[in-house]
């Protein structure tokens, strides 16, 4: 009977621990009898912001059953009157006085298949974004990375819309709207114009997603942002000219000048030898007849400006002046100077090399689709004319210069190109931050593609230049490319805010995926799918990787010009002090 007591005894004492634990668990239960408890934290008898808000039942998905440092998942029962949502939501997990923020990346039944007389449970797969803390206002504030992570049995919710716009907005400034957020319209997707152009932007995508409205739209928000900037857009396909009514100079062939005196010698020979490379007597000739040239005709400047004889003998000797230098010579001196050697004895190059050159020369002085290069009947140096249309010096209404590359022989594309990227960065670095350039480079796997033997060597220096440097003294790189796997990785990675459009090539997937990191990869997963018009936006002028949707700029029609003109340039640059630091002839 002894033992019998004891046994009763001891049982009664076990069910009294057991209620004392259960009436704990009620009190530290989550969820309220009868409904959803409020999310509250008790902070020494005052109200905290969490007591304060109160989380709807209709809200409340499931609970954390598992956890590592970059992904959950989340146990939910399935409902058929709840309010729809699945991959790409972001969710939020209760934990103390944060909300954890996640992407849902995979749903699917616990055993795989649906039920439609029992109810189904989904095991939701998340993606770690980071953690919204209020502040003592009660406003929430979204903060990348997690400093403490929740437990399992922790509470997820679907996102409030405070919450969500928290996310995707800048706390210290005003963002400039793009277009809307893909999971909820009624929040604006925003970028920082000065981190999008001072850092440099690429738009990646396949064609017919619409790349160039939304490039468009985003150099316009720009423009409208900034009124130092000017853009130079390289527009191989002419398709840029409608989204710039009002605001653009347009360059074609026959409104392009760009004299061949301005091209370095390297620009200049892929012209001459038409992309091929030429062997080391051909190039030779060419530097020296060109640097005779140019001497020549500095000579003869001097002398009719009453220089000294000894300086007049020094320029016309090619000592003062090399085939790099931007001053102004003539064809026929180049080609006289060919025929001098040629009537030679002794010659230095191998005649069948200067007649092959003298013939070229020739050609090209004659070629109508060369006009813009060996057109003039007079040679002046003319070079702050020539800087002031293409670059918009001054601005004149029109900060936007496209330059239509389509009707340009193919031969010359890349000299173009070559020429104009590195007249912007000279420009930008001695204007001293007057002037910021933006040069816009459409189908840029064309001009600095990962193949070195495929790409224009001085252009790629070029554009290579402004992406590395650039930024430092105002020029900046835009790039739009359907093939971003063929592109310059180096330069890919300097442009520090990328817009990932739809993409289906892997490789190209490949190389945004490396350029988003862990924290975005189940966003990037839905690149092959995205609608038109749509990104996957992360970088330096995005406050969090977002999938967003462009606005539509054909839908309404937006009038810059009075903000571009803004009445005259606020800092104009001398064009004549310019003109003789692009030469070397001054410093800063």
């Amino acid at each position: 009977m002894h033992s019998i007591r004891t046994d009763s005894q001891f049982f009664r004492d076990a069910l009294e621990r057991v209620g004392k634990a259960d009436e704990m668990r009620v009190a530290r239960s989550p969820i309220a009898v009868g409904g959803e408890r409020p999310e509250i934290e008790q902070t020494g008898g005052k109200s905290s912001p969490l007591e304060r808000q109160e989380v709807e039942p209709t809200r409340a998905i499931g609970r954390l059953v598992s956890l590592n440092g970059t992904e959950g998942v989340i146990s939910c029962p399935l409902k058929v009157d709840e309010e729809e949502w699945s991959v790409g939501h972001l969710i939020t997990i209760v934990h103390r006085t944060s909300r954890v923020i996640g992407t849902v990346c995979e749903v699917a039944t616990d055993d795989g298949h649906w039920s439609e007389s029992v109810g189904n449970t989904a095991r939701v797969k998340i993606e770690l974004n980071g953690e919204i803390i209020d502040d003592p206002n009660g406003a929430p504030f979204f903060h990348r990375g997690i400093r403490s992570f929740p437990s399992l049995g922790a509470q997820a919710h679907r996102i409030r819309a405070d919450d969500l716009r928290a996310i995707y907005t800048f706390r210290s400034q005003q963002g400039v709207e793009i277009g809307r957020l893909s999971q909820n319209e009624d929040i604006p997707a925003e970028i920082d114009v000065d981190e999008l152009i001072r850092r440099h932007f690429a738009v990646l995508g396949s064609t017919g997603v619409g790349k160039t409205t939304s490039v468009s739209l985003l150099l316009k928000r720009s423009l409208a942002a900034k009124p130092k900037l000017r853009i130079i857009i390289f527009d191989p396909h002419n398709e840029y000219a409608a989204h710039f009514p009002g605001l653009a100079q347009i360059i074609d062939s026959d409104s392009l000048e760009l004299p061949f005196w301005m091209f370095r010698f390297d620009e200049l020979s892929d012209v001459v030898f038409s992309g091929r490379q030429p062997h080391a007597d051909e190039r030779d000739a060419l530097y020296e007849v060109i640097r005779i040239a140019r001497g020549k005709y500095q000579a003869e400047l001097s002398s009719s400006a009453g220089t000294s004889a000894v300086r007049r003998q020094s320029a016309a000797d090619g000592n003062s002046v090399s085939a790099d230098t931007p001053t102004p010579y003539r064809i026929i001196d180049v080609i006289t100077v060919i025929e001098e050697w040629l009537g030679l004895l002794d010659q230095r190059f191998p005649r069948s090399d200067l007649r092959a050159l003298r013939y070229r020369l020739e050609g090209l002085n004659r070629d109508p689709r060369y006009r813009f290069m060996f057109g003039r009947l007079v040679i002046e140096d003319d070079i702050a004319k020539v800087i002031s249309k293409l670059f918009r010096i001054p601005t004149r209404g029109l900060p936007v210069t496209i330059v239509r590359l389509a009707g340009l022989p193919n031969e010359v594309t890349n000299s173009v190109v070559s020429v104009l990227a590195r007249l912007a960065f000279e420009i930008s670095f001695w204007c001293s931050g007057a002037y910021e350039i933006n040069v816009l480079c459409e189908e840029a796997h064309r001009y600095i593609s990962a193949d070195n033997r495929q790409t224009f060597g001085p252009a790629r220096l070029a554009i290579g230049r402004i992406a590395k440097e650039g930024r430092k003294y105002g020029a900046s790189l835009g790039v739009v490319t359907q093939r971003p796997s063929e592109l310059d990785p180096t330069v890919l990675s300097q442009c520090s805010t990328l817009f990932a459009m739809r993409l289906a090539n892997e490789l190209d997937k490949g190389i945004i995926r490396a350029a988003a990191g862990v924290s975005a990869a189940s966003t990037i997963a839905f690149l092959s799918s995205i609608a038109d018009r749509e990104a996957i936006a992360f970088g330096e002028a995005i406050a969090t990787p977002m999938r967003m949707k462009f606005a539509d700029i054909s839908a309404r029609t937006e009038d810059l010009r009075g903000a571009a003109s803004g009445g005259g340039d606020a800092h104009p640059i001398d064009l004549r002090k310019l003109s003789a630091q692009l030469r070397g002839e001054a410093t800063a």
